[in-house]
């Protein structure tokens, strides 16, 4: 692996790792800790949190539009 594709792996999962912070407010150091299997599901968990989310501010939206 090149020194980019490094940087760029080490990247995506501080990202990741910050999503599940700020999402699920889970402290930093416990996220360090999850299997690769408990962390998909995490991330998996995420993606459907911001989706609902998304889809409450779209009904807010259409509702004040109104």
């Amino acid at each position: 692996m090149t020194a980019k594709e490094q940087q760029f792996k080490q990247r995506k999962t501080q990202d990741e790792n910050w999503e599940m912070l700020t999402v699920l407010g889970m402290p930093w150091s416990e996220i360090r800790k999850l299997t690769d299997h408990d962390r998909e599901y995490l991330l998996a968990k995420v993606e459907e949190l911001k989706e609902a989310h998304k889809q409450r501010q779209q009904l807010l939206t259409d509702s004040n539009n109104k």
